[in-house]
C-alpha cells in the first residue's frame, strides 16, 4: 500500500502541461535556481514578483530578487557554528526570508555558485510571485517584519511563515517555490541542495 501511494506520489509531480508547455517559447520568463552548497534559492526578474510583496522602506531594489528560506538564527548568521546548526536540524525554529537585490548578471554575483536557469510561462511566474509573497510574516498592521541585515550588499532578511525543521529546509522550500511554475520537480525528495540542483537540470540550463 506504501508503495502505491509512493508511486501516486511522486509520479503526480510531472510538468504540469496548461502551467509548464513542452514548448520552450511558450515559456519567456527566467527563474535561477542558485546553489551555494549546502543552500539553494530562487532568482526571478523584480517586475515578475514585485506586485506580490509586502512593502518595507528595507525591500532590496533591483532588476532581480532572489529569495531565500531558512532557520531565523543560523541562516542569518554568516559565522554560525556547530551548536545553532545542530539546533536548525533537531528543532522545529522560526523562519526567516532572505532577499537579494541584484543589478547585474546572477552568474557574476554569485560567480562561485551553480546555477540553472528555467524557462517558465506569465502564469507560472505569477504562481510563483504569490507563493513567495504569502511567505512573509506580516504584522497586525500588515507590514512585513525586519529580522536583520542580510547576507550581500543591497539584501535583507524578513521574518517568514512556517517552522524549520528537517525534512521541511531550505532546499525543500525552494523546490516548492520551483513547483509553482509546474515545473517537474519533486519537493518531497529536494532536502539537499544537490538533488535540487539535479532535479533543476532536468530541463533546465546550467549557465555556472
Amino acid at each position: 500500500m506504501l508503495f502505491v501511494y509512493f508511486i501516486w506520489f511522486t509520479g503526480c509531480l510531472g510538468p504540469v502541461k496548461d502551467l509548464y508547455p513542452e514548448d520552450e517559447e511558450l515559456r519567456p520568463i527566467p527563474v535561477y535556481i542558485i546553489s551555494h552548497g549546502w543552500h539553494v534559492g530562487i532568482a526571478i526578474e523584480k517586475e515578475q514578483v514585485a506586485p506580490f510583496l509586502p512593502e518595507h522602506e528595507r525591500m532590496p531594489q533591483a532588476s532581480l530578487l532572489k529569495f531565500g528560506w531558512g532557520d531565523n538564527r543560523y541562516y542569518s548568521d554568516s559565522e554560525a557554528g556547530f551548536g545553532l546548526m545542530m539546533r536548525a536540524a533537531l528543532l522545529p525554529t522560526r523562519s526567516v526570508i532572505h532577499v537579494v537585490g541584484i543589478d547585474m548578471p546572477v552568474e557574476h554575483y554569485f560567480s562561485r555558485s551553480t546555477i540553472v536557469k528555467v524557462q517558465v510561462t506569465e502564469e507560472g511566474a505569477e504562481r510563483l510571485a504569490k507563493f513567495i509573497g504569502e511567505r512573509f510574516r506580516l504584522s497586525e498592521e500588515g507590514e512585513p517584519l525586519l529580522a536583520s541585515d542580510g547576507l550581500y550588499r543591497n539584501s535583507t532578511f524578513f521574518e517568514a511563515n512556517g517552522l524549520y525543521f528537517i525534512p521541511k529546509t531550505s532546499n525543500t522550500w525552494t523546490a516548492r517555490a520551483l513547483r509553482q511554475t509546474g515545473y517537474p520537480i519533486t519537493p518531497f525528495y529536494a532536502i539537499t541542495s544537490g538533488n535540487v540542483i539535479r532535479q533543476a537540470r532536468k530541463d533546465g540550463t546550467v549557465i555556472r
